[in-house]
């Protein structure tokens, strides 16, 4: 059986207009923090990985894990409420270069 793995790229420039002196773990942690887990979504691992877009400029937050997709769906709303915009959606993503959180026991788990 295949993993589900979506993935989505926010511009960091325009992240850092709205949000000045946050990095971007801390910046997707935030909006992680305002998504509540919903059951469906345990075990679901949230990532940095390469952006196939300018990387200087854009970040790549891949999903993976059951109900991926649901989970990207969300973050997309998520950002785009925060005033962060999200340049392209994807389903597949990137290999992991940095986790960020997953789901466990239906809330967000930091990886650090």
């Amino acid at each position: 059986m295949t993993e589900n793995v979506y993935s989505l790229v926010f511009d960091r420039q325009e992240a850092l207009k709205s949000y000045p002196q946050t990095g971007k773990y801390d910046l997707v942690l935030g909006i992680l923090a305002s998504i509540p887990p919903k059951a469906g979504w345990e075990g679901c691992v949230v990532y940095e990985g390469v952006s196939p877009l300018e990387e200087s400029r854009t970040v790549c937050i891949g999903i993976r894990g059951d109900n991926a997709d649901k989970v990207q769906e969300s973050l997309v709303e998520a950002f785009e409420q925060k005033g962060v915009p999200v340049l392209q959606v994807y389903e597949g993503g990137p290999d992991v270069r940095e986790l960020v959180a997953k789901v466990e026991d239906e809330t967000w788990v930091t990886a650090k």
